[in-house]
């Protein structure tokens, strides 16, 4: 489990924190590795550290600087991320979610247009069906217009009664 978890996070970062390298980028991405490997494996701290080139007191130092390492971005998603879905193929990398992200939104984006597009053509639609029936009814008085109405409900009632 451990080669898994230092496989993840390098892949991750783009690093390898198996070197021996103390800037911050490979500190804080060894303490989420330390914090993962304490919490997902039953290995000793020593082993963990040795996973690492580090010694039990580099762990214990660096676990104790958990919270405030987390509180960056892409590392507290790293966690997560791993946390959650600690078995490989359930597993999704931050890139890999961002591409899945981009398709979703391009989808939307076309959905949104079609259904504008079929919203207008409704319209027309109902335009071209009142002008319908304005031209039919033109001219008719008051009276001529009610039997008209009055007939065509009786009519739709008909209709649907047959359905």
């Amino acid at each position: 489990m451990t080669k898994e978890i230092i496989d993840f996070i390098n892949a991750e970062l783009k690093i390898d924190i198996r070197k021996k390298k103390k800037t911050n980028q490979y500190v804080f991405a060894r303490t989420v590795y330390y914090k993962l490997a304490k919490e997902l494996t039953n290995l000793p701290i020593s082993e963990i550290g040795r996973q690492v080139n580090k010694d039990h007191c580099s762990v214990l130092h660096n676990l104790k600087n958990f919270d405030e390492v987390v509180k960056r971005k892409e590392l507290k998603k790293i966690y997560d991320t791993f946390k959650e879905f600690p078995i490989q193929e359930d597993r999704v990398t931050y890139t890999e979610a961002l591409n899945i992200n981009e398709q979703l939104r391009l989808q939307l984006t076309d959905i949104k247009q079609k259904y504008e597009q079929l919203l207008e053509e409704k319209e027309e639609t109902n335009t071209i069906k009142v002008s319908k029936i304005e031209e039919l009814t033109k001219g008719l008085t008051d009276e001529q217009l009610d039997l008209v109405h009055l007939r065509l409900e009786a009519m739709i009632k008909m209709i649907k009664s047959i359905q």
